[in-house]
């Protein structure tokens, strides 16, 4: 089970890495950065519209009930 959370970790660290990467490229360069670029940020944008309050809310509430678990064990 360990090594499957490593794995998991790894691969969303390697993901946020790359959307930063992205993102860093839109900024440097614009408009003219490309289609792939382009449409990663329409989507993060998306994505960012999408998130409500309660959505928010409703994470930071299973991240505590998780935490408090893996705590009490």
């Amino acid at each position: 089970m360990k090594k499957v959370t490593a794995l998991f970790l790894t691969a969303s660290e390697a993901g946020l890495a790359l959307v930063s990467l992205i993102l860093v490229v839109y900024l440097l360069l614009g408009g003219n950065s490309g289609n792939f670029t382009l449409s990663v940020v329409n989507n993060l944008g998306l994505l960012v519209e999408a998130l409500t309050p309660q959505a928010i809310v409703s994470v930071a509430i299973m991240f505590v009930a998780y935490a408090w678990m893996r705590r009490k064990n």
